[in-house]
């Protein structure tokens, strides 16, 4: 007799169903995905027209369910990294000049607008119960996660960006009606440029409601002095670089990135 296959979510773009396909399968479910050609063919209308389901065969449903449910945003963080290769092993400094052996390359989650809207979705998520109106985004590599956000949530977005050294709002921006923000930031150690961009935002009357973070490199330690909500957190070892375990077994040093992040 066939089994009864049954559909347990739908999506509207393939990158997230795959994804929560993988999930199901590594946890030992048999999974199937409905219109996944058509809209990999045909993405710029499918997703109107027809979404991506998800299915299992019926006596699995509720279990399948229920561990779908749980499918938290550290997993689908971090195997979006892994995914994109993002997580680079060596002997890296950063751009606060502390070394580490482990450097997040973000551009290369970036370069994929499936994995960064479906990581964005998820901050948005977290922040939609914040009052806010408007979602700021550090230049440069938050601006396109900021807005993201933004779109995702309705709100209005604007950028900061350094100027002979000072964060600022880049200039053209009107921030009359902007009283409440979130901001978004993408990778954060030691929270420096995000304590400029928090200080910026309060000379400007703008009161920061919470972060939202693609990764938190401080293992929770991260403390701005307003809410933090980050899809992973991950506690990478940081050295000065007079204290640098690498730099004492003469690893090669590698110099990656461009911003002023600290």
């Amino acid at each position: 007799m066939t089994q009864e296959l049954v559909t347990i979510a739908t999506f509207t773009g393939v990158f997230e169903a795959e994804m929560a396909k993988t999930f199901l399968e590594e946890a030992g479910f048999e999974v199937y995905l409905q219109n996944e050609r058509f809209q990999s063919m045909y993405a710029s209308i499918a997703g109107d027209m027809y979404q991506i389901e998800l299915q299992v065969f019926a006596e699995f449903e509720d279990e399948a369910t229920g561990l779908l449910n749980d499918l938290d945003d550290s997993y689908l963080a971090s195997r979006i990294l892994k995914k994109e290769k993002a997580l680079l092993e060596g002997h890296f400094q950063l751009t606060s000049g502390n070394h580490s052996n482990q450097y997040i390359e973000k551009i290369r989650v970036l370069q994929n607008p499936e994995a960064t809207h479906t990581l964005c979705k998820r901050l948005a998520q977290r922040l939609s119960e914040y009052d806010f109106d408007t979602v700021i985004g550090p230049a440069y590599g938050a601006i396109v996660l900021a807005f993201e956000v933004a779109r995702i949530l309705g709100k209005r977005f604007v950028f900061t960006q350094r100027n002979e050294g000072s964060m600022v709002f880049r200039s053209g921006f009107d921030l009359q009606d902007t009283q409440k923000a979130v901001v978004i930031e993408d990778i954060v150690s030691t929270g420096g440029s995000l304590a400029e961009v928090l200080s910026c935002a309060s000379q400007r009357g703008i009161e920061v409601v919470a972060v939202g973070l693609l990764v938190d490199r401080s293992g929770g330690k991260l403390d701005p002095g307003v809410p933090v909500e980050s899809l992973l957190s991950m506690d990478i070892p940081l050295w000065r670089p007079e204290e640098c375990e690498l730099c004492k077994l003469e690893v090669p040093l590698i110099k990656p990135g461009s911003s002023d992040k600290k």
